[in-house]
């Protein structure tokens, strides 16, 4: 007999299903260059403050704290959906990795003739060796682990092809928080 907790636990496995058929369809699409992107100038700050809100429950659940960095004229030529898109899988990570009581640091600002944006946490650092395959596709550090956190190593595969859809790019480093910094930088629209 079907009992409460195992309908439950049948629907998040079905949601998760979902989401990597609608991740793999969206890789699948930016590949052959059908994935529509609809392009304006937008300002990159409100769209992470509108990601960090969405997610300001969760990460107090967890105790994390948050730290933000907000500069101004971070105006990019760009699809906002695809780039809040791209803010939220990015705090999901955080959120999902960061031990209970630790810090994520989200920070916008323009340099020069690009605009960088920050997401740094205190989650568990990464081995320098992983840090160039983290944006392949199925790519994990820790297998065991991401399948215990419910990842199936398409989130930053999908968050570098939305930054290369806007001309910018993406790269992954150690946090001085003690874990990771995704970097990504897009060009400033004038």
């Amino acid at each position: 007999p079907l009992t409460r907790e195992s309908l439950a636990s049948l629907r998040g496995e079905v949601s998760a299903l979902g989401k990597l058929v609608e991740d793999l369809n969206q890789l699948a699409l930016a590949d052959v260059g059908a994935l529509a992107y609809r392009k304006r100038r937008v300002d990159v700050v409100p769209l992470l403050e509108q990601a960090l809100e969405s997610f300001r429950d969760r990460l107090a659940e967890r105790h994390l704290a948050v730290e933000t960095a907000l500069g101004r004229e971070a105006i990019v030529f760009g699809d906002a959906d695809r780039l809040l898109q791209m803010f939220r899988n990015l705090l999901e990570n955080s959120a999902r990795y960061t031990d209970a009581g630790g810090r994520v640091r989200a920070s916008a600002r323009r340099e020069g003739d690009r605009v960088v944006v920050d997401f740094e946490d205190s989650a568990p650092g990464v081995p320098p060796e992983a840090l160039p395959h983290l944006f392949e596709r199925f790519y994990r550090v820790d297998a065991s682990r991401s399948r215990a956190n419910g990842g199936a190593g398409l989130g930053l595969a999908i968050c570098r092809s939305i930054a290369a859809a806007h001309d910018g790019e993406m790269s992954a480093s150690d946090s001085p928080l003690g874990g990771l910094r995704v970097r990504i930088t897009l060009p400033f629209a004038a």
